[in-house]
């Protein structure tokens, strides 16, 4: 019996967030290829050369790139022809728990990654000596100033520092985060909304399936 919480069909929430993501970080060669996953759900490597009309190590190349970042993956059959002879096939799915998880881990990591620059941002010197060339941040500038002179001095070797533009904040550092939150919102809200979605094994591990319009113009040919 099958449980009620347990979907046996992809929401159209999952196959959404699929697309937003790839299309929002990858070329459109992975959106293409992508896209063909999202609509059948375990696809024969020399069925996408037919459809996406690619040569196979283009396709090899954008398939290893979606692989190695986990937003699909592969499974190797053998199959024997009518006259006995045996091949090797790959066939390549999604599996939407893996693909959720992966894009989570990349933007809690971006994000991470954009607040960690935006902390050097502030804390980077701002006072440069020209002949010593130490430096100093603004929160050392109460050291270098000079009440007789009314001037920001070096405290080693009291040469007066100059402002080092090489340093300065960069422009709009403390609104980065915000605007990456703004920018992935869309994204964020599909991870809400698929939070508790429960796939069927055979959902997240698809058997191959055959697509209908290869299959009918193989049946023409």
């Amino acid at each position: 019996m099958t449980d009620p919480d347990v979907l046996t069909e992809v929401p159209a929430a999952l196959k959404r967030l699929a697309k937003y993501v790839v299309r929002g970080f990858y070329g459109i060669e992975h959106a293409l290829a992508l896209d063909i996953l999202i609509r059948n759900p375990c696809v024969k490597e020399e069925d996408m050369l037919e459809l996406l009309k690619f040569d196979r190590k283009q396709l090899r190349a954008v398939l290893n790139t979606l692989k190695g970042d986990k937003f699909i993956k592969c499974r190797m059959r053998v199959e024997t022809a009518p006259d006995g002879k045996t091949t090797r096939h790959n066939y390549y799915f999604i599996n939407y728990r893996l693909l959720v998880n992966v894009v989570k881990y990349k933007l809690d990591h971006m994000r991470r990654r954009i607040e960690t620059d935006e902390r050097d941002s502030t804390n980077r010197a701002s006072f440069k000596c020209p002949i010593c060339f130490s430096t100093f941040t603004d929160l050392e500038a109460n050291q270098l100033f000079d009440p007789r002179t009314g001037t920001f001095r070096c405290t080693f070797c009291e040469t007066e520092v100059e402002e080092d533009e090489s340093a300065m904040p960069k422009k709009d550092a403390r609104t980065l985060v915000a605007r990456f939150n703004e920018q992935i919102e869309p994204i964020y809200a599909l991870l809400r909304e698929t939070e508790d979605v429960n796939l069927a094994y055979e959902i997240l591990e698809p058997e191959p399936t055959e697509i209908p319009a290869l299959k009918q113009r193989w049946e023409q040919a």
